[in-house]
């Protein structure tokens, strides 16, 4: 019997229970402890492990019995892991790393591995027209160690007024009111289940300094835990002639926020790397795990945005340029992702997950922002130039409801099964490749069709 290996569904966040069909695997340090955002790759594709160094690759047919994976973390050895297969099946892949005899430390950021696979389609379908995500600058100079019970706060001033530098948390709960991040500032901790930086204020975990452009920040390895009267776990408001540039998280978990877990607006260049928001939004359905809104540029990575309180995953508002790869969503009250209004386009979204949204998976209106609770039936409500890729749509109950998507956009490689319809599409052009529906898709030419239980202005 020959495999093939894909990483097309990979739920790294499962426990690890022994199953056909999946090799599952752990890895970790000479001193048994898991190591989080290690890249496990095999013929172009990779996952990333969790926090708990877990990781799932699942197999499907056609290929041979014995593959090498290629087990990567900065700061350790690299590894090549033969595996059998068959023999692999039924047993947990126990992978140790060594680390290098002078590791770079911690709070030094890692690149993201675009798939090859992607950058082929966007080529092929786009050309150049895609415009991809910088990474922010760190000042690496000045580092400022602190402790639990140490004033974060202070610390980010001091670096920030010093030209730039890192705070770095060490293991631990640290509890803090209301912070103000600022420009060139790295806020980093020993790992995300390590370090947790609890909010006890009564606004939003973390703003900006009013009116002024934030740019080059980095949130690295630690857990950010909303309160009792948390509002948004970090909250910018940027100006369009002055936009804040260059943010980035990564192996971060951000949950228990009121408001959105990240709710930011007139941003460029955002990273979040084999990150978690989840649990966030409890005041209504209006705050999301993440809000976007006027934003370019995103790079999302091996990120977990499921179990939004109220709202939705990820509401992407005129956001540019969105290149998501292999993120998960599940588990929802009403719609996973929204996309929508002028200024949207360019979103890829290569294996990503959705399931058990009781609304819509993928729902992309066709509303104007400022006069939203009237129907607008015009293309630059709605983004163009769409593709997903090898996505999986799953056990919702409409796998996704568009109207008026256009430009080169496609369908790619992908699955749907959902329980009323797969693919609403309203006078849209999207192309399908190799998709399968298992449920059926439904074209309308006149929102008079559109179905009575899907509503116009969700």
């Amino acid at each position: 019997m020959k495999y093939i290996l894909s990483s097309f569904c990979f739920l790294v966040m499962a426990p690890i229970l022994m199953a056909q069909n999946v090799l599952r695997g752990l890895v970790t340090d000479a001193n048994n402890t898991p190591l989080d955002g290690v890249e496990i790759s095999y013929n172009d594709e990779a996952l990333k492990t969790k926090s708990d160094g877990q990781f799932i690759w699942t197999i499907t047919d056609n290929l041979s019995k014995t593959i090498h994976f290629k087990i990567e973390k900065a700061g350790y050895y690299p590894e090549s892991k033969p595996v059998l297969v068959d023999d692999a099946l039924d047993t947990l892949l126990a992978i140790k790393l060594k680390p290098l005899p002078n590791p770079r430390p911690n709070y030094i950021i890692t690149k993201v591995k675009i798939e090859k696979e992607v950058l082929k389609v966007m080529d092929d379908k786009w050309g150049t027209d895609f415009k991809h995500a910088q990474y922010p600058k760190q000042y690496l100079d000045r580092v400022l160690t602190l402790n639990p019970g140490d004033d974060i706060q202070g610390a980010i001033d001091e670096v920030h007024d010093a030209g730039g530098g890192i705070v770095l948390l060490e293991s631990g709960v640290f509890e803090t009111g209301d912070l103000i991040i600022k420009s060139r500032v790295t806020l980093c901790g020993a790992g995300r289940d390590l370090t947790t930086i609890k909010h006890i204020g009564s606004g939003n975990f973390i703003n900006q300094v009013p009116k002024m452009k934030l740019t080059d920040v980095v949130f690295k390895d630690l857990t950010f835990l909303g309160g009792n009267e948390t509002g948004s776990g970090l909250n910018l408001r940027g100006d369009d002639n002055n936009r804040h540039e260059r943010l980035m998280w990564q192996n971060v978990t951000v949950k228990n926020m009121g408001s959105h877990g990240v709710g930011i607006s007139r941003v460029n260049h955002i990273i979040m790397d084999n990150s978690v928001f989840q649990h966030n939004g409890t005041r209504g359905g209006l705050h999301h795990n993440i809000y976007f809104l006027f934003v370019g540029h995103v790079l999302q990575s091996d990120c977990d945005m499921s179990f939004p309180s109220e709202g939705k995953s990820n509401k992407y508002t005129s956001a540019k340029y969105v290149f998501s790869q292999r993120c998960v969503m599940q588990e929802g009250k009403g719609n996973g992702i929204q996309a929508d209004n002028n200024m949207a386009g360019y979103l890829f979204f290569h294996k990503l997950y959705m399931a058990n949204f009781k609304r819509v998976a993928l729902w992309f209106p066709c509303e104007s922002y400022y006069n939203k609770f009237e129907y607008t039936e015009d293309p630059k409500w709605v983004p163009q130039h769409v593709i997903l890729n090898k996505c999986k749509i799953v056990n919702n109950t409409w796998g996704a409801m568009w109207r008026i998507v256009r430009g080169p956009s496609y369908v790619i490689n992908s699955y749907f099964d959902n329980e009323k319809i797969d693919m609403g599409l309203l006078k849209c052009d999207v192309k399908f490749q190799n998709s399968s529906f298992k449920t059926g898709n439904q074209a309308y030419t006149d929102v008079e069709q559109w179905p009575k239980d899907v509503k116009i202005l969700w």
